[in-house]
């Protein structure tokens, strides 16, 4: 019996709706379809969290804020067609047996940010977010399909970062190309690589950036101050050599991993696909916009109480067990934003996919172990992929709209921010904790999406049919819509005529849009939102966008400056008189511009810096994946699915999923009337009114290829990218390194924080990749020490006090800085003797090897009787 078999016990793969309040659909095992989970999980199945947004009310901490949520209640579920056509004949037609492997690394970057020469964390631009610690690690999670009737394989990635560059993709794909083991494989056509979108992994990737990067050969000290000189009010991503490094290096090794692990295990194996749903966990944060929409399209999507599901409920998720029970991994697609530990966030974290992937992982006994040096030995190691799908619209914000007690909803009124989630994380620069981020509310959605995982783990039918595969790359500046199946559904007659009178239909040049600096609607900005070249959105919104919604969509009304150890500084800033006056002006500008010019109603602020938009899909039996480089709002994402299915349902298909941010970072993908009113995801369709059109059409050029038996279509040759400069490096001052600054009490009982800090080295010079800053370890019999948690788990955070100015930013030098550990005591934690052990390197000199020290905190006792549950 594997040692996941060994930690398991039998239980029902379906479980009971009754136990969690935020059920929903899900489609039954296929026979006597059962599945091993170890008795954690009645934990995640019981937690209360799961019925949080199930009611009316919000109650934190015995006050309540608002009677007037309106829950999710169930709606019609996009689930397999009933009647595809049939799968081509031959050697795959009916298969339900692959083989298999998954494989994880991590990939978690650099400590400090701009002030310490590294990028900040990605995402959020504003305010700004230079990274001091580490709420959770990051990790590429790899799984290599192969069908063995055709010999066909393909290479999944969901990496835990906030978009895939074309830059990451081509390293990757040049050092698998140089890997004898991987390139006789695995190409450019049949690796995907998705990220996540978590806005707490650091940046520096390839990424756009706010500001330009300085030309590469800009003497050091320049481009140090004018990354510090931005880093006061944004958050920004200069190229980051170090965490550029880190990153390809993981998914490269995630990918031996999962390749070694199918290449160990001949035997085939069916896959099980489930479709669920899972209500409360997700939800708009732009109404107006998707109100433009048909109301004859928006109507196909009611819930049982007669509300519009303006966001994708579906949950799909492939289960990867073996004949023998031994489980390899699963996969798993929900729309949500991981944007949970919020915009004041200075520590690393995958937020609440990441969360709920090292949730699954840790009760199923997953590995996390460097390489010795030779090859993966191929054992199963048990890998969660949360990964990210339609998200353009989602947040988990889930009372972020709501009234309140008084009903009202005008600016400065609602549920209060740092409540938005149903928690009472801080959000504000003065509460205590703020640059923590928000680790409840993190956990909160996760555990709703680990829950559903665990309720479909081992469901569902088994997949049939061959492994296949598509890729090309297309340009994306100057497509004509001229496929008349695709044109023929660009219009609705039930919206006004002018919305659909563009003669022809293009794309254009790619811009960014004026209301891209308003922000989402989640996360506070500077700007205003909702401007607009012409009025033509079929539904009138400018209205409640000033004077409802909480006024979220009037910006912050200033910009704050993170002056170090001073308190930031809020500079006032007239979001909405400001941009009353650039919005006339920057119209006036695009009717000049050619490449302006078909942008509609998209006020151009700049031109967006793009490559060619990259088209994947990914055949496996009966799913289609299909992997593209946007974030795709909920109608779009409907509509894109519905064309790469119709091409592909003749041929046995009956599921499509999008895998979002895929092989590249182009931004937004908004539907034509969301467009219209050019809130944040319109603003950021970079390729204009027509962009989602021209998807479409490509999608199904692609898929159509697939379908008659073809080669890809020949498409554009991508760019040939060049890496940036080496990322400084950071020296440390004379420092009795290891030493206790503060030390452990005596003795804790479960639910208390332990709170340890050690004089520390500079950690951006030894990023612990597969291993820790911090050790909680408990003493064992023997009078050894036990690991029971590592700076990758949630509950013991890692923040380092560097200090940071601008002379220590232009010398490179780290002096007086401590590593403190916060570790949160589980409730089921045993009574015993524990300790905080912390490792780390220092550097005397740039021209020096890393010194590695240790500091370790007094014994502690923790008193007190378990609870069962953490």
């Amino acid at each position: 019996m594997t040692r996941t078999g060994r930690l398991a016990v039998r239980l029902s793969a379906l479980l009971g709706c009754t136990l969690l309040a935020a059920c929903g659909h899900s489609t039954a095992p296929d026979g006597d379809a059962q599945t091993r989970l170890p008795p954690a999980a009645q934990c995640v199945l019981k937690s209360p969290a799961l019925a949080v947004g199930s009611t009316n009310a919000l109650v934190v901490d015995g006050v309540t804020y608002t009677n007037s949520h309106q829950p999710d209640a169930p709606s019609p579920l996009e689930t397999p067609i009933a009647n595809p056509g049939p799968q081509p004949a031959g050697a795959c037609h009916g298969s339900a047996g692959y083989r298999f492997g998954s494989g994880l690394y991590d990939v978690t970057g650099p400590i400090g940010g701009d002030a310490a020469g590294h990028a900040d964390l990605a995402g959020m631009v504003l305010p700004p977010q230079a990274q001091n610690g580490i709420h959770t690690r990051l990790y590429a999670r790899a799984f290599a399909i192969e069908s063995p009737c055709n010999g066909k394989r393909v290479m999944f990635v969901s990496d835990d970062h906030a978009f895939t560059t074309a830059l990451e993709r081509q390293e990757v794909l040049k050092a698998i190309a140089a890997d004898p083991l991987l390139s006789p494989y695995y190409g450019p056509d049949n690796v995907m690589i998705s990220a996540i979108h978590t806005h707490s992994a650091p940046g520096g990737f390839g990424d756009e950036t706010v500001l330009p990067n300085l030309p590469a050969g800009t003497p050091q000290a320049i481009v140090d101050t004018y990354n510090y000189a931005q880093s006061l009010v944004l958050s920004t991503s200069p190229f980051d050599a170090d965490n550029f490094k880190v990153m390809v290096d993981g998914i490269v090794q995630a990918i031996r991993r999962a390749h070694a692990n199918l290449e160990a295990h001949a035997d085939s194996a069916p896959i099980r696909l489930s479709v669920g749903e899972l209500l409360n966990a997700n939800r708009s944060r732009d109404p107006p916009a998707y109100a433009q929409n048909s109301p004859a399209e928006r109507a196909q999507y009611l819930d049982d109480n007669g509300y519009e599901v303006d966001v994708d409920k579906r949950f799909l998720q492939l289960s990867l067990i073996r004949a023998n029970g031994s489980a390899a991994g699963v996969i798993n697609w929900f729309g949500v934003h991981p944007t949970a530990m919020g915009n004041h966030d200075l520590l690393i974290s995958s937020d609440t996919k990441g969360w709920a992937g090292l949730g699954f992982e840790r009760m199923m006994g997953t590995r996390y172990v460097p390489d010795d040096g030779t090859t993966a030995d191929g054992a199963d190691n048990f890998v969660a992929a949360f990964a990210q799908t339609d998200e353009g619209n989602t947040i988990p914000d889930l009372f972020v709209f709501d009234k309140d007690l008084d009903g009202n909803d005008g600016p400065g009124q609602g549920v209060p921010y740092r409540f938005r989630h149903g928690t009472d994380d801080p959000y504000d620069f003065d509460q205590p904790g703020y640059a923590l981020g928000m680790p409840k509310a993190t956990a909160l959605n996760g555990t709703k999406q680990l829950a559903q995982a665990l309720r479909q783990f081992g469901a569902g039918s088994k997949l049939s049919g061959p492994v296949d595969y598509r890729f090309f790359y297309v340009d994306m500046t100057a497509e004509t819509i001229d496929d008349p199946v695709i044109a023929d559904q660009l219009a609705y007659a039930d919206l006004p005529t002018a919305l659909y009178a563009d003669d022809p239909k293009t794309t254009c040049a790619g811009a960014v849009g004026l209301s891209k600096l308003a922000g989402g609607a989640n996360a506070p900005d500077l700007g205003a939102a909702g401007y607009v070249c012409r009025n033509d959105a079929p539904v009138p919104y400018q209205d409640a966008l000033r004077h409802h919604y909480n006024g979220i969509y009037n910006g912050t009304q200033s910009v704050v400056a993170d002056l170090d150890a001073a308190p930031p500084l809020k500079v006032p800033f007239p979001g909405v008189l400001a941009f009353d006056v650039i919005s006339p002006l920057l119209c006036t500008t695009e009717a000049q511009l050619p490449d302006n010019s078909c942008q509609d109603e998209k006020p151009p602020l700049a031109p967006a810096t793009v490559t060619p938009a990259p088209f994947q899909i990914f055949r496996i039996g009966n799913l289609a994946i299909l992997g593209v480089p946007w974030e795709v709002t909920t109608m779009a994402a409907r509509r894109l699915r519905k064309t790469v299915l119709d091409a592909l349902s003749p041929v046995g298909v009956d599921t499509v999923v999008i895998a979002g941010l895929a092989n590249a970072y182009l931004d937004y993908m908004a539907t034509r009337e969301e467009y219209s009113a050019q809130l944040y995801e319109g603003a950021s369709t970079y390729f204009g009114p027509w962009q989602l059109a021209a998807a479409q059409q490509e999608s199904r050029k692609l898929a159509l290829s697939m379908a008659q038996g073809e080669p890809a279509p020949q498409g554009v040759t991508p760019d040939t990218l060049a890496l940036g400069d080496p990322s400084p490096i950071t020296i440390d001052g004379n420092a009795a390194f290891g030493s206790v600054v503060s030390d452990a009490q005596a003795s804790y009982t479960q639910g208390d924080t332990v709170d340890v800090s050690f004089v520390a080295g500079y950690p951006g010079n030894d990023l612990k990749t597969m291993s820790s800053y911090l050790y909680v370890e408990r003493q064992n019999a023997r009078g050894g020490w036990d690991v029971v948690a590592t700076d990758k788990d949630p509950e013991l955070l890692f923040v380092w006090h560097g200090k940071p100015n601008l002379v220590s930013t232009l010398l490179h030098v780290s002096s007086s800085s401590t590593a403190e550990a916060i570790w949160k005591i589980p409730a089921n934690t045993p009574s015993g003797s524990y300790r905080i052990r912390h490792d780390g390197v220092s550097r005397s000199s740039a021209n020096a090897a890393p010194t590695p020290y240790e500091g370790i905190s007094r014994p502690f006792t923790i008193d007190g009787v378990p609870a069962p549950c953490p």
